[in-house]
């Protein structure tokens, strides 16, 4: 258990349980697409899986992403804190996965030892852990009790023309939205 060095604990905190497997991250790229007369940049879909461990601990899901070749060095790579846990769920003909959402959105793992038999007491276990948490965590103060102060932020975005298609994006874009060119100057 190697990866136990890459955990910071919180006050009180203990780990539960752990699970070997990867974690499948999507997110957009920019890649250039060439034409006749000028390349094109475009936005796409991608995704990347890295090995490692999620492990539970009775505040919080951690993905430990394992590194190097030979060595076996973890970092911490994310955490989802159980309070604001979303939902658990699993599917997969042939390469099973595990959805696990929270309000940052959702993560998929490929877990080994969870599978169609395994799934439902995998849950059982994360749901298990929030429901105590909830109960333990304090209510929130009344809105008489608490006092809340609201700044509002303005702030001027410059739009400038780009210099592929002349649409208008804002001057702090490093991309054009319209055709995903780079800004130029």
């Amino acid at each position: 258990m190697s990866w136990q060095k890459a955990i910071i604990f919180n006050p009180n905190e203990h780990v539960l349980h752990s699970w070997g497997g990867d974690c499948e991250r999507r997110f957009q790229t920019v890649v250039p697409r060439k034409g006749l007369i000028r390349t094109k940049y475009v936005s796409k879909d991608a995704k990347q899986r890295t090995s490692g461990e999620l492990v539970l601990t009775n505040q919080r899901l951690l993905w430990l992403e394992r590194r190097g070749m030979l060595s076996k060095t973890h970092r911490a790579s994310f955490e989802i804190d159980l309070r604001e846990l979303q939902g658990v769920t699993s599917g997969g003909a042939i390469s099973k996965w595990v959805s696990i959402t929270d309000s940052n959105g959702e993560n998929v793992f490929h877990l080994h030892g969870v599978g169609k038999k395994e799934i439902e007491p995998f849950r059982d276990m994360i749901i298990r852990q929030v429901e105590k948490l909830r109960e333990t965590t304090p209510k929130e103060t009344t809105t008489k009790e608490a006092i809340v102060q609201k700044e509002i932020v303005t702030r001027q975005v410059v739009m400038v023309p780009c210099s592929h298609c002349q649409s208008l994006m804002p001057q702090t874009s490093l991309f054009c939205p319209n055709c995903a060119a780079p800004r130029k100057g």
